[in-house]
């Protein structure tokens, strides 16, 4: 507790029972009650509250719920676990002032995290986040808290009904409506008349599963074939992050089942990764480059283009045949949905998997994101493959990767100063250009290519992200940007 609690790019995280303890989501929570209560001074504030499948997820949640309701604010807690959209969701069918998600998303098992939704039903903005943290830290060092016994929270579904517990805290099932929501949001006609090939999908041990198959299997003339779909405290010793290293079991289940596609989540659900039908990989990036191409080209949307700065070229190159903007933020799909809310924005997303279509509410969201793929491939009458080579004929191919680099402290510190003062000698004499400085250091090549060093903000973590369009380049990018590390 000595240190300031400090929400990072999707809200606060820490290791189960050293960092992340009830103690703190209870004092996190008393600071939003505080918070709504200067904020809102017309009616009684209001807040939804969800969780995920990790380890002690709903007893938090309870926790959490419990501050609100002791607190006066009105307050409704899932009957279940349930995803992280599922929940923004249900913030805006309630019309609540915040929703609470207890989810890590795609950290190691051992980690758990408490996410901020806005009104909206999208990641809290900047201004939320810093109000909240202020009262917070304001309570940090007073710890004289409610402590009460938690009321219990199943982490199973259990059926469509709402009713009260003891502290008047309303427990809701949250999962018919937001059914509902995506399948209204696209065009299944053509999904339902053309899906006749079998699918896997992989909810990665996390809150999508069942779910998920549910809204797809519904879809479907043809077998769809759900792997890691319990809940799994460890999450098969691998984290639910759809990437891929990360997919083997998809792989591997896809050519069992002779399958045409996987689609898979992450830990709560917003982020998106597939495999096309080779068994080969298909990252966020392919798959934003799929849809914004479908959405500028077959729908003819006008407006503006948002992506991280980490994201690949390949956007950029597609909004420029279209003379489409494009608009470049840090990382973290926040900066995004700060751009959504200013409006005339067709298509958001970013390099970790989170994706947004217009339409849609501000959040991420790895279901819809495979509908929308299904509708495109049903409507195309393609492969995932057959339409990403025409988009590498249209765009140009590329290869992309990030390596992730533990550091110490003072090294990641006189790494970042090192940047700050020049271009590295290492990167100067391959012809690097100044670099883009958006978040970290972006350095484009002439045949351009780029890398990407990003000391972390809140980790002693160097991220390197590298694209071109041979494997051998990407490699010695790589190469280079480990160098510069280990000069340091």
């Amino acid at each position: 507790m000595k240190n300031d609690i400090k929400f990072g790019t999707d809200g606060w995280r820490g290791i189960t029972g050293f960092d992340f303890t009830e103690e703190k989501v209870r004092l996190i929570s008393l600071g939003i009650c505080n918070y709504l209560k200067k904020k809102i001074l017309n009616k009684t504030p209001s807040v939804v509250v969800g969780f995920d499948t990790r380890f002690l997820s709903d007893r938090f949640a309870a926790s959490a719920a419990e501050v609100f309701g002791l607190n006066g604010i009105t307050t409704c807690l899932s009957d279940g676990y349930i995803t992280s959209p599922a929940l923004s969701g249900a913030v805006v069918d309630l019309c609540a002032d915040l929703g609470i998600m207890i989810t890590a998303s795609h950290n190691p098992f051992f980690y758990n995290g408490y996410k901020i939704k806005g009104s909206f039903g999208g990641s809290a903005t900047m201004d939320i986040i810093s109000g909240i943290e202020s009262e917070v830290n304001n309570l940090k060092n007073c710890r004289e808290t409610k402590n009460h016994k938690s009321p219990a929270a199943s982490s199973e579904n259990s059926g469509e009904h709402s009713g009260d517990n003891k502290n008047g805290i309303k427990i809701f099932n949250m999962k018919p409506v937001y059914k509902k929501n995506v399948l209204d949001f696209v065009d299944t006609s053509v999904i339902k008349k053309k899906f006749n090939f079998p699918v896997v999908i992989d909810p990665m041990y996390g809150s999508g599963q069942g779910l998920f198959k549910q809204i797809i299997g519904n879809l479907s003339k043809s077998e769809v074939y759900e792997i890691h779909s319990s809940v799994n405290a460890s999450f098969g010793n691998i984290n639910p992050e759809p990437i891929g290293s990360n997919l083997d079991d998809a792989i591997n289940a896809l050519k069992d089942n002779k399958c045409l596609l996987a689609l898979c989540l992450d830990g709560d659900g917003d982020r998106i990764g597939a495999v096309g039908e080779n068994g080969n990989f298909v990252s966020s990036h392919h798959i934003f480059a799929i849809v914004l191409d479908y959405l500028l080209r077959y729908k003819k949307l006008k407006g503006r283009v948002i992506k991280t700065v980490s994201t690949s070229s390949i956007i950029d190159r597609i909004c420029d045949a279209f003379g489409t903007e494009i608009v470049t933020k840090p990382v973290g799909f926040k900066y995004i949905g700060e751009e959504i809310l200013s409006g005339d924005v067709i298509m958001g997303g970013e390099e970790s998997g989170g994706l947004w279509v217009k339409g849609y509410i501000p959040e991420r969201d790895g279901i819809i994101m495979s509908l929308v793929m299904l509708e495109i491939l049903c409507r195309e009458g393609k492969t995932v493959n057959e339409i990403l080579k025409e988009i590498y004929n249209s765009y140009g191919f590329f290869l992309y990767r990030r390596r992730d680099y533990k550091i110490e402290a003072e090294k990641k510190h006189r790494l970042k100063a090192a940047l700050e003062n020049k271009i590295p000698d290492v990167l100067q004499s391959e012809g690097a250009r100044q670099p883009v400085k958006i978040d970290g250091f972006k350095y484009f090549f002439e045949d351009k290519s780029w890398i990407m060093i990003r000391p972390s903000g809140t980790e002693d973590v160097v991220r390197i992200y590298a694209e071109s369009d041979t494997t051998k380049k990407l490699d010695y990018l790589h190469e280079l940007g480990k160098k510069l590390i280990e000069e340091c």
